[in-house]
């Protein structure tokens, strides 16, 4: 009997997570959406495929990126996706970087506990070949406004990258409805002469 209960349970959290079904927030995306949902060129839009209640950035939120004026090739720059007068009870970012023929390219790192590198291979739907260029929320994550990350330039980079974050102003009832989505981009150019 203990062996069919956990099938049923099985069958129920493969469905919700793979076919975007309502869940209760034990099957929620609290510790993370899948991959490719940053609003970026080539993605799959934003995470409004999914909390689709409102229109893409119809909220009174302010969501954002900061971080330096300029990076040089192989540095490792410190970024925060943030939240400003956002009124929902949980939070979540994904983000990407683009350069300027919109090629992900530099690879993500998380600071502390409340963001984590995107794994292939995983629920997800991470390509092996964009093994860290995705960075997004974790289920501690969920419960604060702002994530700081640290991204690193390939040695080559140079010109201008764009970063692209979507972001999850939730209502915090484990539901995909009644949520606020939100975009953001950041652009930041190589220092002057690299």
């Amino acid at each position: 009997m203990k062996t069919i209960v956990k099938s049923v349970l099985g069958l129920v959290f493969v469905s919700s997570v793979f076919c975007g079904l309502p869940a209760k927030s034990a099957l929620a995306w609290s510790s993370g959406p899948p991959a490719y949902r940053t609003g970026a060129p080539g993605d799959e839009g934003a995470c409004n495929s999914c909390h689709s209640t409102y229109s893409l950035d119809s909220g009174s939120a302010g969501f954002s990126i900061t971080g330096p004026d300029s990076y040089r090739p192989g540095e490792t720059i410190r970024l925060e996706v943030s939240f400003d007068s956002a009124s929902g009870k949980r939070h979540g970012f994904e983000m990407t970087a683009l350069d300027a023929d919109e090629n992900r390219i530099g690879k993500f790192k998380a600071v502390g506990k409340t963001s984590q590198v995107i794994p292939p291979g995983d629920y997800r739907g991470l390509e092996k070949a964009d093994k860290g260029k995705y960075i997004e929320h974790t289920a501690k994550g969920s419960k604060k406004k702002s994530w700081k990350v640290k991204w690193t330039a390939p040695a080559s980079a140079s010109g201008t990258v764009t970063f692209y974050a979507s972001g999850n102003d939730a209502n915090g009832d484990g539901k995909n409805s009644g949520d606020y989505i939100y975009t953001t981009t950041r652009e930041i150019p190589a220092a002057s002469g690299q």
